[in-house]
């Protein structure tokens, strides 16, 4: 490789490592988090309470949501904790003191719908995406790019070479993977399928729309997992296990959104 595309293959890693994009890293103000958590250690729950929720309208971090829902628990709201507890889980789902937490708040509420466990595979996936952020994942598959243009650009000038055929069949083959692997990820991140019912004597009905039969009636802080919407969206079809789905109106249930 010449010197002069070496020097701009580093210099672009350099750039893509230093100014790439940052699609799920969270730009928590350090000083706010801060004044939060020693308002929430004064016991001034309600004022700790605006702090993160203003340090939330400019960033998403994991802790930002368990805090706030160890203040919606203290100020004895269960169901508003139970949900940002599930918004922690989702950025951080091996962290211990999030599930902690969250079966504390499901001894409090009337449905115990019990979950079921991952399979191996599953874990492992969850693991995975634990350790590999979609930060670190955009910042590869653009260094891949890179790599990828520039063993075409030797392809160009030097001709054939079972080296840089290999090279240009081998980092084609990665960006592709983690082309798919990023979308697949992207398209995870911004799914709402879990949701929390909030409304008192919700209902449960057999199809979408109020003339439907009654099949269950369920209580506020039921996790459930959102299956398909009406055409209207106002209805979703949801299930807490398998004995219990059924159509609910969406204004009965608040979702688990895809957070940075």
């Amino acid at each position: 490789m010449k010197p002069t595309i070496a020097r701009i293959l580093i210099l672009l890693c350099f750039v893509l490592l230093t100014g790439g994009p940052v699609i799920d890293a969270a730009d928590v103000p350090q000083d706010r988090f801060d004044q939060a958590n020693q308002l929430y250690e004064e016991g001034k729950y309600p004022e700790a309470l605006n702090h993160y929720q203003e340090i939330e309208k400019a960033a998403s971090h994991w802790k930002v949501f368990y805090n706030m829902g160890n203040c919606y628990y203290k100020l004895d709201q269960p169901v508003r904790a139970k949900i940002y507890y599930l918004k922690a889980r989702r950025l951080e789902p091996f962290e211990p003191s999030i599930q902690k937490n969250i079966e504390i708040v499901n001894q409090q509420l009337k449905d115990k719908v019990p979950t079921s466990q991952p399979d191996f595979i599953s874990r492992l996936l969850m693991r995975i995406e634990s350790i590999l952020s979609l930060n670190i994942l955009s910042i590869t598959l653009l260094l891949l790019v890179v790599i990828f243009n520039g063993f075409v650009l030797l392809l160009i000038k030097k001709g054939k070479n079972r080296f840089i055929l290999y090279g240009v069949s081998f980092s084609l083959i990665l960006v592709l993977f983690f082309t798919g692997y990023h979308i697949h990820r992207v398209n995870k991140y911004n799914r709402r399928d879990t949701a929390v019912i909030i409304k008192e004597d919700a209902q449960l009905r057999s199809g979408p729309g109020e003339n439907n039969t009654v099949l269950f009636k369920v209580n506020p802080g039921l996790e459930v997992k959102i299956i398909d919407q009406g055409v209207n969206k106002k209805w979703l079809q949801v299930s807490a296990s398998s004995e219990i789905a059924g159509w609910i109106e969406a204004e009965s249930l608040e979702q688990i959104q895809g957070l940075l």
